[in-house]
């Protein structure tokens, strides 16, 4: 008990460095070299606990470092990646935070009755849109609350579909929303402005897939009845436009990466909140600490992630690699629809996505003149979106089989599989198109 306390303060310590290096900035180290030492005592406390298949995941990435770098990195370099990837680790505890608060709002109360109170035959397209505006900010939170607005009377079938239509609601949204890990670690290989750019591609990418996928789970929807469901989401319209509103205002204005917007401006609104609704103080700090503790194999892996990929970005041998890359056979624009169907098809056999991300992204932002970053970003969200949304190691689809209490392996291998395939090859083909024209 006492190690997870002291665990939570380490981990607190190094968020509390990351919104001070955003705001500072890296003129001002002290902030930085605190978090990182914070980061790296709560890493050595939370090693031995580490779930199996994180450790898989973490084996994979050194041994990827291994191969790839020609020599081992100085302190110095890995002080600097240190500092770097200290707002990754304080992406996971923000959304956290933004979780628990979340889960207490009215308005969302009153989105989950009218979800509850929808016809059956017109559920699966509700159930996916809110699931798609709902996870564009609290991510698998998204799944609690959907989860909740079940009837309670409903059978094992009608669970399963919820939940397939959950999750691609929920996981196309990472084509378009800054809230995602895929977005932070697509934002450490592409510039800010190209990032924004790829936020238009996938408002656009997630819209198409949601208008072609509708009519198809949802047997014999009309127009009149996705309008229906999409009023279930009216109570929340507002909290989500402002939310997206303020965060992109201020990358803006500030010239912040999104990640560094999120990471600021998310518990400044949540502190205003709270000031407004004491009451509910309590049950948003027990939830939090209690999901800050049983996320730390996330913090953990995508911090290791990123600074390998920092690491690799900067290597000598990254040239040799893009080299290799130019004089392929294959045309630059093919690497675009290469790349989501390979995230996502490693993705089924268990390999995540922020390994063959960091890869494909460490490789082809730097070696392809011919390929747009925003669209190379884009490429990335859309394998992100394919490989989770349909994979049984995926956090999504584990988290969803708990919650609707279907078993993982038939949300893997059910519809999704296959939609998962078609999505990121054929997004994937029209992001090379764009780009032949560019």
């Amino acid at each position: 008990m006492n190690i997870d306390k002291i665990r939570l303060f380490f981990l607190c310590l190094a968020w509390f460095s990351a919104i001070m290096n955003v705001i500072f900035g890296q003129s001002v180290f002290t902030f930085g070299n605190v978090g990182v030492l914070s980061l790296i005592c709560f890493f050595v406390l939370t090693f031995r606990r580490l779930k199996k298949e994180s450790n898989f995941i973490i084996l994979l990435l050194l041994l990827l470092a291994f191969i790839i770098l020609d020599r081992i990195p100085t302190f110095e370099e890995f002080l600097s990646g240190g500092r770097f990837i200290l707002v990754f680790s304080a992406l996971l505890p923000t959304m956290i935070l933004v979780r628990s608060v979340s889960i207490e709002v009215e308005r969302v109360k009153i989105s989950q009755n009218l979800l509850k109170k929808l016809p059956t035959q017109i559920s699966t397209s509700g159930f996916q849109i809110a699931s798609h505006f709902f996870g564009s900010v609290i991510n698998t939170g998204t799944f609690s609350i959907l989860s909740a607005a079940l009837p309670e009377d409903c059978d094992k079938d009608y669970r399963k579909a919820i939940a397939e239509a959950c999750l691609r609601g929920m996981n196309t949204s990472a084509t378009w929303s800054p809230f995602f890990v895929a977005f932070a670690v697509g934002q450490a290989f592409i510039d800010k402005t190209n990032s924004l750019i790829a936020i238009a591609c996938g408002v656009f990418i997630g819209f198409l897939f949601n208008l072609i996928s509708l009519p198809i789970f949802a047997f014999g929807s009309t127009f009149k009845q996705i309008k229906l469901s999409l009023a279930c989401l009216s109570p929340v319209v507002p909290i989500l436009s402002l939310i997206m509103f303020s965060v992109l205002t201020v990358s803006l204005i500030f010239d912040f990466t999104a990640l560094s917007a999120v990471v600021l401006v998310m518990p400044i609104m949540i502190f205003i909140y709270s000031v407004f609704n004491f009451k509910n103080i309590s049950k948003i700090y027990y939830n939090s600490k209690s999901w800050l503790l049983n996320t730390s194999d996330d913090i953990i892996v995508i911090s290791i992630a990123m600074l390998i990929g920092h690491l690799i970005s900067r290597s000598n041998t990254i040239n040799d690699y893009n080299i290799f890359i130019n004089s392929s056979i294959l045309p630059a624009w093919s690497f675009l629809t290469l790349t989501p169907l390979i995230i996502t098809l490693f993705s089924f056999i268990g390999i995540h996505p922020i390994i063959t991300s960091t890869i494909a992204l460490s490789l082809l932002s730097s070696g392809q003149a011919a390929i747009h970053p925003a669209l190379l970003m884009q490429a990335h969200l859309v394998g992100w979106a394919g490989g989770t949304m349909s994979s049984v190691a995926s956090l999504s689809t584990l988290t969803c089989s708990n919650l609707f209490q279907v078993e993982s392996r038939q949300l893997a291998f059910g519809p999704n599989l296959l939609t998962a395939v078609i999505f990121s090859l054929s997004s994937g083909f029209i992001l090379s198109l764009v780009n032949l024209f560019l």
